[in-house]
């Protein structure tokens, strides 16, 4: 089967500048004569109508095509510190574990480990998704890990 006998779905992305225009006219024309007049979907120009306020208060440069803030949240919020703390002993050429991370938080941060755990349903998954959740810090803020090999001495 050929992708032309196939109805594919393009995702169009729009400039503020254009999206200001639109909302504009919308207010004087209405959201499906405006979204007619610009070739854009109805339901499209009906989000920027309802996004208005957003929209017209960017402060950003025109040519952007969105109002920012899209990207991965941080869930750490002492993420820094603990990259310091990591560095820290790397630089110390100490090996930094999951352990160590763990422990740097009941040291520095106990509250807010604390109250990570309290969402979690049981004790033995807290435990995991903290195991985790360190794990893939280190992997994201671009620490390695080795898996543990035994000597043959």
């Amino acid at each position: 089967m050929s992708l032309r006998n196939q109805n594919v779905r393009v995702e169009r992305s729009y400039k503020i500048q254009f999206k200001r225009q639109v909302i504009s006219r919308a207010a004087v024309v209405g959201v499906d004569a405006a979204g007619r007049e610009n070739n854009v979907p109805r339901r499209t120009v009906g989000n920027w109508v309802d996004n208005k306020e957003a929209i017209m208060s960017f402060s950003g440069s025109a040519k952007s095509k969105t109002l920012k803030g899209q990207g991965r949240k941080e869930m750490i919020p002492f993420s820094r510190e603990l990259v310091l703390y990591m560095k820290d002993e790397r630089r110390d050429n100490n090996i930094v574990t999951t352990r160590m991370m763990i422990d740097y938080m009941k040291e520095h941060h106990h509250d807010w480990l604390i109250e990570y755990l309290g969402t979690k349903k049981n004790e033995d998954s807290a435990q995991k998704a903290l195991y985790a959740l360190c794990q893939n810090f280190a992997k994201r803020h671009g620490f390695s890990s080795r898996a543990p090999v035994s000597s043959n001495v």
